[in-house]
């Protein structure tokens, strides 16, 4: 993904490098809701009122109105930056303000979420930050998800509200994919 990701920053700076003129097919794109037609199920597109991407520094910000839309998830936010390592790989995304990802039937939201590639480690915080799936609720005051560990810790001040017949219909609920 950090390849893809980095061609779909860089094919938007350009974009915007070239300014009102569009491609043919672009512009057919946009006659068809807006959806370009290089954009199919398997992309994921991020949109927002302004994008700032600096190739010297290594970074892109997205601000106003984000959104992004991914196969396993959508993410919306005020703001999001993307932080780029020496190899061009992504090492960090930060979504702030309004933060609200959904992902099949689980619904996170709080005001900041760090998301480090590397380790995979997911950092929900402010809200206070609440992950909901059908009624069940759980929320802290930092909430903590390992990607590849199927892992969720909730400090300080944990609260979990789980409604038996909801539970008994997932065998993991709040943690599974």
């Amino acid at each position: 993904m950090t390849k893809k990701m980095w061609t779909i920053l860089a094919a938007a700076c350009v974009a915007a490098m070239a300014g009102p003129v569009l491609p043919a097919r672009a512009a057919e794109g946009l006659k068809t809701g807006g959806k370009s037609i290089e954009a199919d199920d398997s992309a994921t597109v991020m949109t927002s009122d302004k994008l700032t991407f600096d190739y010297r520094k290594k970074f892109a910000i997205f601000e106003g109105s984000v959104v992004v839309s991914d196969p396993r998830m959508q993410l919306k936010s005020d703001r999001l930056t993307v932080v780029f390592g020496d190899d061009d790989k992504i090492k960090t995304i930060k979504a702030e303000g309004k933060v609200f990802i959904t992902q099949g039937d689980k619904k996170a939201r709080g005001d900041v979420a760090t998301y480090d590639l590397v380790t995979g480690k997911i950092v929900l915080v402010g809200g206070p930050p609440q992950v909901l799936q059908g009624r069940n609720i759980m929320e802290a005051e930092v909430i903590t998800f390992w990607r590849d560990e199927q892992r969720v810790e909730c400090r300080p001040r944990a609260r979990l509200v789980v409604y038996s017949d909801d539970f008994e219909k997932s065998k993991n609920p709040l943690l599974a994919p």
